[in-house]
């Protein structure tokens, strides 16, 4: 089996990689090379590969500050890049999972089901909303199986930039943290789960015959102080400085699909 994966040098990606690796031994994993924003070049080189049966498209600008400094550029690359990606497997048979997130939906105090409403609050959230529904559209045209990932809040000790865990512990580092520690944000819940946990269902999800949208989270919520208290050695005293709201994942077709969830 040859699987084709974009983004794989991020955290998610590398995860993906090594569990495509350790579950299935005898895969061919091809890493994408080019940028998907040159349609031209994206269509030279899915010509220049072998037969591929799995598209794993994990691509995207995703950090907020990068994707509000320069909204075009991330438009160009989560919808742009997803539609030249699946223009140039036109002709080819592989099923297609691309990586959306939960920032397609809006919050809401139960856990969110797959057929929530959608209303994405953030830009990044309209350009992944955008890019599913394109992907969607495209794959059933085409009859190309379609599977969408819902990524919630993953985390890992390599995350760089301005994701949560990364900021939070920049500031453990730097800030007295006798003082009040004051926390956008600090009462809102959200569902986290490691990437390496995320990336092991999104390969297992791949290897299904699963279509559609699915859930990939804990289905359990934690206060964002809680999260954020349990990466300092210190006791701190949170303050929060916003609004709260709560973004939790209904899981059962995520359970439903790949049975027992060690989550």
């Amino acid at each position: 089996m040859r699987v084709l994966v974009t983004g794989a040098g991020g955290i998610l990606g590398r995860h993906v990689v090594r569990h495509l690796v350790r579950l299935v031994p005898d895969t061919e994993v091809i890493v994408n090379s080019v940028d998907l924003t040159q349609r031209d070049a994206v269509r030279t080189q899915i010509v220049a590969l072998p037969q591929i049966d799995r598209v794993i498209h994990l691509a995207a600008l995703v950090p907020v500050a990068s994707v509000k400094a320069d909204p075009a550029r991330a438009y160009a690359v989560n919808v742009g890049g997803t539609i030249n990606l699946l223009s140039a497997l036109d002709g080819c048979g592989a099923s297609f999972l691309f990586c959306s997130s939960s920032h397609v939906y809006a919050p809401s105090p139960e856990p969110i089901k797959e057929d929530a409403k959608k209303a994405a609050a953030s830009l990044y959230g309209r350009t992944k909303w955008q890019a599913e529904c394109a992907a969607a559209d495209i794959c059933e045209a085409t009859g190309r199986p379609f599977l969408a990932t819902r990524i919630f809040s993953i985390h890992d000790p390599a995350q760089t930039g301005s994701f949560l865990r990364p900021s939070i512990e920049r500031r453990l580092a730097n800030e007295d943290l006798t003082q009040p520690f004051d926390l956008p944000g600090a009462d809102s819940i959200r569902d986290f789960l490691p990437a390496e946990k995320a990336a092991e269902y999104v390969v297992r999800l791949a290897l299904s015959s699963a279509t559609g949208p699915v859930n990939v989270a804990s289905g359990s919520g934690t206060a964002v102080r809680d999260f954020v208290q349990g990466l300092s050695p210190h006791p701190l005293e949170i303050r929060n400085t916003g609004s709260a709201d709560t973004l939790v994942a209904n899981i059962s077709r995520l359970r439903q699909i790949l049975g027992d969830l060690d989550v």
